[in-house]
């Protein structure tokens, strides 16, 4: 009977400690979004609450997170992180370079200017402006060189443009969207289907996309290339309306998240 009580203690002790751990200042966001009205004010998200105190993490999220060891999984290493930054800064770096050569003649100096950014182009059948073309492209080598850099520093320990269905804003309950069935809604003409997911550029984890430790988007300005760029905000209708690209995915994929950029690095939220 001692024994029955102290465990009650115990736990009661634990979920009082998380709920202590969880409070922060409120903040502003649309009627039914995770984390705001339907929740206790000041309530954090479960990613921020894992980042900020494991334990309370399991006395708060014991069905998502099972164990400490779980959580833990959840948290990455100072040491670690840097070095993944700086291979995809590396990787950022390569692919500006390497595109901006492909088109030796096209602009007046070695890069665009705002104008030439804005002038249109022909790119795989379709008209784009050469800020897009030269963006894709550049993602598209960032994307081949963070496959080959991460594989060595991070073999089986991540994912590169994972996309992420958010099924409840409110529970923020997730799904995995396999490269198979984003091809088949293209193809299919239903691409409309996937307007409520979140594709970042580099997911890191232990194996499990599903709890990521950190994303990372690249980030190619096409001029002012010493500025960071802020996150893209979602327009009204749509699903995510009102919330920026990094706070959707800090809130439902992962606690650190950033943009590697080239010559300037990497910049966490």
């Amino acid at each position: 009977m001692f024994t029955r009580l102290v465990r009650m203690n115990v736990l009661a002790l634990a979920v009082l400690a998380a709920q202590c751990a969880c409070v922060t200042t409120a903040s502003n966001g649309p009627p039914g979004y995770y984390g705001y009205s339907n929740a206790p004010v000041g309530i954090d998200s479960p990613s921020a609450t894992c980042r900020n105190s494991p334990s309370a993490c399991v006395a708060l999220y014991g069905k998502e997170m099972a164990s400490t060891t779980a959580v833990l999984k959840v948290v990455l290493d100072a040491t670690v992180k840097k070095s993944i930054e700086e291979e995809l800064e590396k990787c950022a770096d390569l692919a500006r370079s390497e595109v901006l050569l492909r088109y030796p003649k096209q602009f007046k100096g070695p890069a665009p200017d705002a104008g030439e950014c804005r002038q249109e182009t022909k790119s795989n059948g379709r008209r784009v402006t050469w800020a897009m073309r030269l963006g894709i492209e550049m993602h598209e080598v960032a994307r081949k060189c963070a496959e080959e850099k991460l594989g060595k520093v991070r073999p089986g320990g991540f994912s590169l443009e994972q996309r992420y269905r958010i099924i409840d804003l409110e529970t923020g309950e997730k799904e995995l969207v396999s490269a198979e069935e984003e091809q088949a809604l293209e193809e299919s003409g239903n691409g409309g289907e996937m307007k409520g997911t979140l594709k970042p550029d580099v997911v890191i984890h232990e194996g499990d996309p599903l709890h990521a430790q950190a994303v990372y988007d690249f980030k190619f300005p096409c001029v002012d290339v010493g500025a960071v760029p802020k996150w893209t905000q979602y327009p009204p209708g749509h699903p995510f309306a009102g919330f920026t690209q990094g706070r959707m995915y800090q809130d439902f994929i992962a606690p650190i998240v950033g943009r590697i950029m080239p010559w300037i690095g990497a910049f966490d939220d």
